[in-house]
Parts: structure tokens; sequence; C-alpha cells
């Protein structure tokens, strides 16, 4: 049976399915051809008349129905195939007698038609396929070829077009570039027209002024030059009372002072005019004729305000009043309303200070004032005196006036101080002489701090503080040399006092330390080392009126520390090497004055110093603040904690001596049978002597509680010490007992004696009892019960001893140390009858 298998053939039209369909016709009879041959005259096999009929009709049939179907479906445009399965056929033909040769030949023959078939039906659709396509390009490039011709002369115009409106372009250009300088020029004719308009209205309105406020040399246009600086200066130094009168009278009608107003207003209008002055290179002369013209205008009004601002300046000079105050302000209010706010700054400079400066720090006076230090504080007071009385009472009135656009400080008055002082001065920034520098150096700079302190804003402070000039006055003065010349003058002062402490007997300064009088006591007000003392007078030397610079204040600092942990590290090697060769009682002496002098110093670092330290550099300097930190509690507590470790030291190897005949113990007890111990031994006063040595050494130069702190460390030391040779001796004891025990049952093993007893465990009791619950006494008690009753003893001894020793309300046994000692020996009350379970055996290896 032969099944269908669909697919479509898009875009088919009627003449390509009726030549389908006619090959399909064609292709379908010469298979029918081909299945006759195979059926009957290939195979030459003759088959039954109905079967043959029957497969003719089936054959028949199937090929009639399937040409029709073949037909129908190529009108509908798709190809059909058909199943073919070869190994059925194949078996049909050998049951039927076929020689497999000949099927194989005839399938071959078969193939070869097939494949030629196809082949020309391949060439065929290839061809047919080509002639199309080559069809429908040459179609394309007529149209291609149509549509060509019509862009080209679509492009030909656009060009056209473009190169009408590029002429056109520069035709228009020109005509605006034309027409933009005739305009430009009629500007420029008008401007320039008004300035000279403008020009004469200013010149009318000055002419108008009282002739008090004119200046005729300045308003004839043919006058001379203006006069130097200096003939200024000298003018404005002999201007008269009289004069300075009539101007403020004559400003004082206020219809003058609306005509200054007025030429303030023609002034700015004027400025404002001139920036709208185009330049143009054929009227380059113009243009610099109408600079001058405004030159020489502004000029003009700018010697008109001058001599109205300097009247009223020296009238309020002379008698300050409300009314005065008001009318600088006006006054000032015209610079501002002009736009000439940098005019009035060099004005101020110019007219104001420099003849104020002239006057106080001439020529003559700086020269005078070179080679004498006196007369060049005195020359800097005073300069300093005249700018607080003569300047800095007119800061509010110009900062009221301009509203912080002018800075006076940093623009007007430094900058004119700064270059008086720098070029007339030479001689002041000489660091030859470290202590002539300093006072130059303070009187110089309490200018600036003044000029810092008048500062009305932040602003401008910052601005002062880094303009040139600040700049430039930091550089002039050569601090670092300086800091350097009073570091090295500190470290002498340091060394000679060590060298000479040194050189100094601990015996004899023990015995000047005893020698003093009782109110140089721990805290109080005097050092009782010269070393200390010569400490105290180095730093305040340091940080002297005489010798400090607010600037160095780190480097100072710095100094400091190093000196004073010089003195204190020398203080304590010198302590250390000093301590085998000396009496233990002058030792201590020594040690405690030096304790008790570093206390003083303590205090000297977190009062007077560090209240010099705030003053100097007007920021506070807390007790916690690391510096103070790093001087108290580094430096000398530091320091203090170290000399008492050494005393410590000292004391407890004294008490080593006799807390070695701990060990005494042991062999005291050893396989002698001796009853229990009810004493103490003989060795606890040679323990407990250095104690009561030391305090009767210290408590009368130590304050209570460093008392109470030395003692109880040092009480907790020997204690430590204590416990571990009593805790040796008990476990050598032990190690002791068990050697023997061994030993006895290996002769018991080696005689045949061994019995019930020697086979049972020891246990973890302690080996002077068969039962742990059974207390020792006097017959069954062992050598360690009588060596820990007696340590006991001692022990509590010298607890009792020593507790007198760490003053009222102390108790030793409360100390760590001590506790640990009795818990060790806790088996003793236990062997005494204290109501307590048996306390576990001594281990090495326990803490």
């Amino acid at each position: 049976m032969s099944t269908l298998v669909e697919m479509e053939h898009g875009g088919v039209d009627d003449g390509d399915r009726e030549d389908a369909v006619n090959e399909a016709s064609v292709d379908l009879e010469q298979l029918q051809l081909i299945q006759l041959c195979f059926g009957e005259h290939e195979f030459g096999v003759a088959l039954d008349k109905d079967v043959t009929d029957e497969r003719d009709e089936k054959h028949d049939g199937v090929g009639s129905d399937l040409l029709q179907q073949r037909t129908k479906t190529h009108q509908n445009g798709v190809v059909i195939a058909f199943d073919f399965d070869p190994i059925q056929f194949v078996q049909e033909k050998l049951d039927h007698g076929v020689p497999l040769r000949s099927l194989c030949r005839d399938l071959e023959a078969y193939a070869t038609l097939l494949d030629s078939s196809i082949l020309r039906h391949v060439n065929m659709d290839v061809h047919d396929a080509f002639v199309k396509v080559s069809g429908h390009l040459v179609g394309m490039q007529d149209e291609l070829r149509c549509v060509r011709q019509s862009v080209l002369a679509a492009v030909k115009r656009v060009e056209d077009a473009m190169e009408k409106l590029s002429r056109l372009e520069e035709t228009v250009s020109g005509q605006i570039r034309d027409a933009t300088e005739v305009e430009l020029a009629r500007l420029f004719d008008v401007v320039f027209l008004k300035i000279l308009l403008m020009f004469d209205l200013l010149c009318g309105r000055v002419e108008a002024l009282p002739s008090c406020l004119r200046c005729s040399e300045i308003v004839n246009k043919q006058q001379p030059a203006p006069p130097p600086p200096q003939q200024q200066q000298q003018q404005m130094k002999h201007m008269d009372s009289s004069s300075s009168t009539v101007v403020v009278m004559a400003v004082g009608n206020p219809h003058v002072f609306e005509a200054l107003f007025d030429i303030a207003v023609t002034v700015q209008q004027w400025k404002a005019l001139y920036q709208t002055l185009p330049k143009l290179p054929q009227r380059a002369k113009e243009y610099e004729e109408a600079s001058e013209i405004l030159r020489e205008g502004t000029k003009l009004s700018h010697q008109v305000f001058a001599k109205v601002y300097i009247a009223f300046h020296q009238a309020y000079l002379q008698a300050p009043r409300e009314e005065l105050k008001q009318a600088l302000r006006d006054v000032m209010g015209l610079y501002r309303t002009s736009g000439e706010f940098q005019e009035f700054c060099r004005m101020y400079r110019e007219r104001i200070l420099r003849p104020l400066l002239e006057s106080v720090l001439s020529w003559r006076a700086a020269t005078q004032a070179r080679y004498n230090l006196e007369d060049t504080i005195s020359l800097l007071t005073t300069l300093r005196d005249q700018l607080e009385t003569k300047v800095l009472c007119f800061l509010p009135i110009i900062w009221e006036a301009f509203e912080e656009t002018v800075l006076p400080i940093p623009m007007i008055i430094w900058p004119t101080v700064c270059e008086a002082l720098v070029k007339k001065m030479v001689a002041l920034y000489d660091i030859g002489v470290a202590d002539a520098f300093q006072r130059r150096y303070v009187a110089a700079h309490e200018l600036l701090a003044l000029m810092m302190s008048n500062c009305n804003s932040s602003e401008e402070l910052r601005v002062l503080m880094r303009s040139p000039d600040v700049a430039l006055w930091k550089h002039k003065w050569n601090t670092d040399v300086y800091g350097t010349i009073r570091a090295n003058e500190l470290s002498k002062k340091i060394e000679d006092a060590i060298q000479t402490f040194r050189a100094t007997p601990v015996e004899k300064l023990a015995q000047k330390f005893l020698n003093q009088s009782e109110e140089h006591v721990a805290g109080g007000a005097g050092f009782r080392m010269e070393l200390f003392t010569k400490l105290k007078e180095a730093l305040d030397w340091l940080f002297s009126p005489e010798t400090y610079i607010y600037i160095l204040t780190p480097k100072f600092i710095r100094e400091a520390a190093v000196a004073t942990r010089r003195v204190v590290q020398s203080f304590l090697e010198h302590t250390e090497g000093a301590q085998n060769g000396t009496l233990m009682r002058d030792w201590l002496h020594f040690v405690m004055g030096a304790c008790a002098d570093l206390d003083v110093l303590v205090a000297y670092f977190e009062g007077p110093f560090s209240a010099r330290l705030e003053k100097e550099s007007r920021k506070p300097f807390p007790v916690s603040s690391p510096l103070i930190q790093l001087l108290t509690q580094d430096t000398c507590r530091g320091a203090v904690v170290s000399l008492q470790l050494l005393v410590r030291s000292r004391v407890a190897e004294e008490c080593v001596v006799g807390l070695q005949n701990i060990r005494s113990v042991r062999s005291a007890y050893s396989h002698m049978h001796k009853p229990f111990p009810t004493a103490p031994s003989w060795y606890v006063p040679s323990i407990v002597e250095p104690l009561q040595r030391l305090d009767a050494s210290v408590r009368p130069l130590m304050p209570l509680e460093t008392h109470h702190v030395v003692m109880t460390e040092l009480v907790k030391d020997v204690a430590s010490r204590f416990r571990a040779l009593a805790k040796e001796t008990l476990v050598t004891a032990k190690k002791t007992e068990q050697s023997w025990e061994k030993l006895r049952r290996r002769k018991e093993t080696t005689s045949g004696a061994r019995g019930p007893d020697a086979e049972a465990p020891s246990g973890c009791g302690h080996p002077s009892s068969s039962s742990a619950a059974v207390r020792p006494t006097q017959e069954t008690a062992s050598d360690r019960d009588k060596m820990t009753l007696q340590l006991y003893l001692d022990a509590k001894a010298f607890v009792n001893d020593v507790e007198k020793t760490l003053g009222p309300g102390v108790k030793a046994e409360e100390l760590d140390a001590v506790d640990a000692l009795f818990k060790l020996l806790r088996r003793a009350n236990w062997i005494m009858g204290e109501d307590i379970p048996e306390p576990p055996d001594i281990d090495e290896s326990d803490p």
C-alpha cells in the first residue's frame, strides 16, 4: 500500500501545474511498463492467470487511482512520493522463482533509468529557474536604467541650487558685514560722543562745587602731572585744621553732598558706557582717547572724593562725633556707588596709612633703631599704639559702609604695614642673638596679632592668613634656627644637671633628703632633689616670656618631653646601678625622695605647666590631654612604678635569704620521729625583718596610700615565694615517700612475704592513714604531715608579723598570694581538727 507525503509548493501558477501533471502522467506510464516487464518478461515466469489478472486489475486500479490522485495533487501544488519495501519486493520475486542475479541486473537497469530520469528533471528545473531569474534580472536592469536617469537629473538640479545658495550667502554675509561695520562705527561715534558729553558734564559738576572741594590743577585739562606720592604725603601732613573745617562745613550743605552723589552716579554710568564702546581697528586712536578721557574723569572724581574723605577723617580724629561718623559712611557710599572699591583701598593706603607710617617709622627712626634693641621695641610699640588709636577705630565704619565688599585689614592695613617693616627694618630678623631675636619677634608679631584680633569675620581672618604678605612675613622670621638654638640650650642645662647628679654620692643625697624640713613632702611645693629642681627651672625658662615663641609651641613641647624623659631615665639608671654599693637605708631614702619628687613633678605638669600652655596657645589643655598624659602617666608615674619595683625586688631578695631556710623543714622531720610541731620555725623572723625595716624607713617618707600599695605588693611577692618554696618542700617529701614505698614493696616481693595488705592499692589518699576519714595522730602521722603542720605554723607567724606593716584596717589573709599560701597548707587545718573534709594530696602539677 502507498502512503501520500505532502510537500507544499508556494507561488506555482496554472501553467506550471499543467506541465507537472503531464510529466507525472509520463512517469506513471513508464512505471507501469517497468512493472509489466518485471512481472512477465524479464523474470521468465508465467504467473497464474487469476493472480495475474487480479494483480493487473489491482495494478490498473492502483495506477488509475494514483494517476487521478497525482493529477489532483499537482493541481493543488503538492508533490507525491511512493513508499516501497525492497525486502518484501525481493522476497516475493524469489518466492516466484526469479533468479537473484537476474533480479539484481533488472534492478540495476531500473536504478539507471531512475537516475537518468531524476537527472533529466533536475536539469530541466534548473534551466527553467535560470531562465526565469535571468528574465527577471533583465527586466529589473531596464527599470534601474530608467530610474538612474531621473536621479542624475535631480542631483544636478540640487547641486545647481546649492551653488546659487552659496553665492547668495556670500552676498548676504558681505552685506551684513558691511552693515555691521557701519553700525559699529555709528555706535562707536554715538558712545564716544556720549563719553565726551559726560566728561563735560562731570567737569561742569566738579566746577560747580565749592572752591575748597575743587583741585584747579586737575580741572584744567592742560594741568601738569600730579605730584609724586612723597609730595602728596607732605601736603597731607601739613594740611591745617582750618581747611578741613571748611571742607566739612561745605559738604555739610545738602546741595553740595547731592552734587557729590551726582558725580558718583555720573562716574558709574560713564564706566558702564565705556564698557559698551566697541574696539574697531580703524578707530584705535579714538579708543585710546576715550580711555584717556575716562582716566582723567575718574581721577578728577577720585581727587574730589579723597579730599572730602580726608577732611572728615582728620576732623573725626580731632573730635570724634556721631555726625562725622555718618558723614564718613556717606563719603564711602560715594565710592561704593561709583564702583571704585579698589580706588578707596589705594587712597586709604597712600593718603592715610603711608603718611602715618612715615611719621612713626621713618628711615631715620628705622636706622637709629637698627643697632639698639630697646629703640626697636619702642618703635614697634609706638607703631602698634598709633595703628590702634588712629586706624583701627575706623574699621567698624568701613565694614558698615561697604558691607564686607572691602576687607580693610587684608586689603589695606596689613599690606602697607608689612611693606614698611620689610623695607625699612632690615635688621629686625637678625638671628645672631637669640634673646634679642625673641624680643623683636614678640614685639613685631603683636602687630599681626592685633590685626588678627580686629578681623570682623572668619572670612576676613582667612583671607588675611592666606595673603602673600603674611606668608612673606612668616618667611622672614627664621624661627627654625631660633628653636634649634633654644633646644640646644635646654639640652645643655639638662646635661649639666645630670652630670652634677651623677657626681653626687647616693649617701649624700639621702642625708640631704633627711635633713630637709617637713614642708617638703610629697605633693608639696618644692623638690627634694636638685636634679628635678633644675628640670623644673629649665622648663620654666623654656616657656618663659623671655624665651617662648608661640609658633614654636610643638617643638618646645617635644623638647620638654624629651628633657623630662632624659632626666627620669638617667635617674632610673643611676638608682639601679647604685643599689648594690649602697646601704639599704640610704638607698631607700634616696628612692623614696625621688618618688616624692616625681609626684611633685606630676602636680607641676598638671598645674602651672598646663596653665602656661593654655595661656600661650589660647587652647584648653586638660589633664586628660595626650601631652599631659605622656608627661605624667607614661614618664613620671611610670618612673615611680619602676622605682617601686626596684624597692620590692631588693627587699624581696633580702627576704629570700630567710625563705631559703624553708627547705630545712624537710630535713628536720624526715625519719626523725618527732612529735607534732607547736611553734613557728626559727627562720621566720629573718623573713619578716626586711619588711619591718622597710616599713620603718618609708612610712614617714611616703603618703599613706603609696605606702599601702608598696607594702601590699611586697607582701604579695614574699608570700608567693614562700608558697613556691613550701610546695617544693612538700612535693620533694612526697616523692621521697613514694620512692621508699616502692623500695619496700620490691623487698617484700623478693622475700615472698607479700600479704593481702601489700596487694591492696594505695589509693589517692594521704599515705599517713589507712582510711581517708581518720585524722593523723602523734603515732600515725607521717613525716610529711608534720612538715605540713610546721609550714602552716611558719606561714601563720609570717602573716601575723607582716600584717603590722600594712597599716590599720588591712588584713593580710585577704591578699591573693596569702590566700593561695594557706590553701596549699589546708591539710594542716584538717590535721589540727578543723571540721572540714580531708583536702586532696598535693600534686606537682597544681598551679
